[in-house]
């Protein structure tokens, strides 16, 4: 009873076959999906990183945005030239929203600060939103490789097929690009609008008016954006995966990110740490940390999402779609 319970969410699933050029049947795995994800990294390193290359021309905006911050000398540079202030002493400390300690700080220099973060927050929104064009090349290519499909290949010098990456990257962008920019759409609400909702709220906080709407206002922007990195953490691999309409992988989606809760917490977080040392450590490790985000990043964010989403589509979809796709005998359900 309690097991039943605990899958309650699963009968509102739609079944579907999973998406595969070559028209098999997804074989089930001999080994753990840990061994599986170390496998599919290390034999399909190359092709990948070259598919990579073409996603880092996605790329391009984001990575625009903060070396134009560093060019310009920073948040508190940028926001002194806005306001025409020269030979101010620096009263922050360019991680985040932490000031320094220095002591002749004002309001009303602490809120030119925040104008900027608006500013930055609605251009990654965008940046994050053409970046979704490369996830529509990337996540197939990866997904081929965790569930074995076939691909566009050439013979290398020892007469091994070599996946050819970037036909195989152009071949799922056509294919997914549309329903990935409606990821995109959600990257571009994450960011550039609950993004600013963040900075709104520390402007009033500063300010000293922060109230109980305030709080409450912040917290459930909160709860909202996780979600929406859970839904996506489905969302993003299950338009490779599955053959089934649109709004079939959007509810499975929202099902799947509520029936499993904690590991999408689990995941969530790890995709985090990454972000979260860059953007508090030193300049020289946090620009390591993001050279090696730009590098190995994808790579490593979309062979996760397409191992868990397969491995739910093994263990729960593809199980019950077989079970009603049998020919039923008699009047036996």
């Amino acid at each position: 009873m309690a097991k039943e319970k605990g899958l309650a969410l699963v009968k509102y699933l739609s079944f579907y076959p999973e998406y595969r050029e070559d028209g098999e049947k997804t074989a089930p795995l001999e080994t753990g999906r840990f061994k599986h994800f170390r496998a599919v990294s290390k034999s399909k390193n190359s092709p990948i990183l070259i598919a990579n290359l073409l996603f880092m021309i996605t790329l391009i905006p984001l990575i625009a945005i903060f070396v134009v911050i560093n060019a310009l000398g920073g948040i508190e540079n940028i926001a002194y030239n806005m306001n025409g202030i020269t030979d101010t002493p620096f009263i922050m400390s360019n991680v985040g929203f932490g000031m320094s300690n220095y002591t002749q700080t004002t309001l009303a220099i602490r809120l030119d600060m925040l104008k900027v973060y608006y500013l930055i927050f609605a251009a990654v929104g965008v940046g994050t939103f053409i970046m979704s064009i490369g996830l529509s090349g990337m996540v197939p290519l990866c997904m081929k490789f965790i569930i074995g499909d076939k691909c566009i290949c050439k013979k290398d010098n020892y007469g091994n097929d070599v996946p050819r990456a970037c036909k195989e990257f152009f071949i799922g962008l056509k294919r997914c690009i549309k329903e990935m920019l409606f990821v995109g759409g959600i990257f571009l609400v994450i960011f550039a609008g609950f993004g600013n909702i963040f900075v709104y709220f520390v402007s009033q906080y500063w300010m000293g008016t922060a109230n109980a709407g305030h709080w409450v206002m912040v917290i459930i922007t909160g709860i909202i954006a996780l979600l929406c990195f859970m839904f996506l953490l489905h969302l993003i691999p299950s338009i490779a995966l599955y053959d089934m309409p649109f709004k079939d992988k959007l509810k499975n989606s929202l099902i799947l990110t509520f029936q499993f809760f904690l590991q999408n917490l689990v995941v969530v977080i790890v995709f985090s740490i990454p972000f979260v040392l860059a953007t508090t450590l030193n300049t020289f490790i946090s620009a390591a940390i993001f050279a090696l985000l730009l590098v190995f990043g994808s790579k490593y964010y979309c062979l996760t999402m397409c191992n868990f989403e397969q491995y739910i589509s093994e263990k729960l979809i593809q199980p019950v779609y077989e079970m009603r796709a049998r020919p039923r005998k008699g009047k036996k359900k």
